[in-house]
């Protein structure tokens, strides 16, 4: 079949997102499929620039593409999904967060501008009326599933996939370290970390990797903390760096705020490594058993340092954790063929209701 993914991209940005796309595209390509990539030009300021990326994605005819029909369409990310096509169906990573769940929070829009109000209700209508209308509505995550349901009254099933280079991750000796791999972002929440290791009674040695625009801020934060000799900035690393990072972790923090999905957990329990999480992280809870394959903590400094104290003192009982998430993961039977098989299904009308099952 000729299949059609649809996404968004901005420029200078390749992160969780892309990575997803690629994956998928690479799965058809595998599944014996002929895929054409559609990318719709995304800019998150001025928040206007949203109103044009929609225009742009509503416009434009892509029932035909690159000399031919394409069969079934599968748009990801906001507002790429506002494309028609009579046999589309959406694999959400997530709708426009300060529109919703972000809106009138720190991390969002502020209620009450007139300019951004408008908008909002805009996207709201048409995510409405582009959501519904699809032949089949699926998702990254549970979380996602309940955020569309609760802001838009649309059911939807969720279709977990593998992060990229799965077969490569992998458990070696754990070094006295907390990995924390992501994107340097405020709702990623790396302060938070910060904050706990500076309460912990005793040293606890952690390493970042990865780049953004909070990296000034928190080496700040970790100078004013007094921790600049327990905390590593790698910045940017490779792939096989991270991997061997992972590898060699006494554990992996990630407590991000209310995460779509979170590939830092899958990533942690393939490489047979705890998870410190947070009650409030999201996407993570679907993966993370307190106690069994990871510690849940509440997201305050004392508690997540309370988290990486049990770690520290209780090594053996940090790697029977790492394996039981190992354990997990093969358990759920994460893969990408599911996720096609299910997609194509979902967009010519195979599925009946089952792609709509909340």
């Amino acid at each position: 079949m000729r299949v059609g993914v649809a996404t968004v991209y901005t420029p200078g940005i390749f992160g969780g997102a892309e990575f997803l796309a690629a994956g998928l595209e690479d799965a058809f390509r595998r599944a014996g499929h002929s895929l054409h990539g559609i990318r719709i030009p995304f800019h998150f300021e001025p928040p206007t620039a949203a109103h044009e990326a929609m225009r742009q994605a509503g416009s434009v005819d892509f029932s035909r593409y690159h000399g031919g029909q394409i069969d079934a369409l599968i748009c990801l990310k906001f507002p790429a999904y506002l494309i028609e096509h009579p046999h589309k169906a959406l694999w959400l990573l997530h709708q426009h967060r300060p529109a919703y769940d972000l809106y009138d929070t720190p991390y969002g829009w502020a209620k009450g501008h007139a300019e951004t109000d408008a908008l909002r209700t805009e996207i709201i209508e048409a995510d409405n009326k582009s959501l519904g209308s699809a032949k089949a509505v699926f998702t990254i995550a549970e979380r996602v599933s309940q955020r569309l349901q609760h802001y838009n009254g649309i059911a939807s099933r969720a279709l977990y996939h593998p992060p990229a280079n799965a077969d490569a991750f992998h458990c070696a000796e754990a070094m006295p370290y907390i990995f924390a791999p992501s994107r340097l972002e405020i709702l990623k929440r790396q302060d938070l970390l910060l904050r706990a290791v500076a309460a912990c009674p005793r040293p606890v040695q952690v390493i970042f990797g990865g780049t953004g625009g909070r990296r000034a801020f928190l080496e700040d934060l970790a100078g004013e903390l007094g921790v600049t000799d327990r905390v590593r900035f790698l910045g940017e690393i490779s792939r096989p760096e991270m991997i061997a990072l992972y590898a060699h972790a006494s554990a992996v923090f990630f407590g991000p705020l209310d995460e779509d999905y979170g590939y830092v957990t899958l990533e942690a329990m393939l490489s047979g490594k705890p998870v410190i999480t947070c009650t409030d992280s999201g996407g993570p809870l679907e993966f993370v058993v307190d106690g069994e394959t990871g510690l849940i903590s509440a997201p305050t400094p004392q508690a997540v340092a309370e988290a990486l104290v049990q770690i520290v003192d209780h090594p053996a009982k940090a790697a029977a954790m790492g394996q039981a998430g190992r354990a997990r993961y093969g358990d759920m039977q994460i893969g990408w063929q599911p996720v096609v098989d299910a997609l194509l299904d979902g967009a010519l009308g195979r599925t009946g209701t089952s792609a709509r099952a909340a």
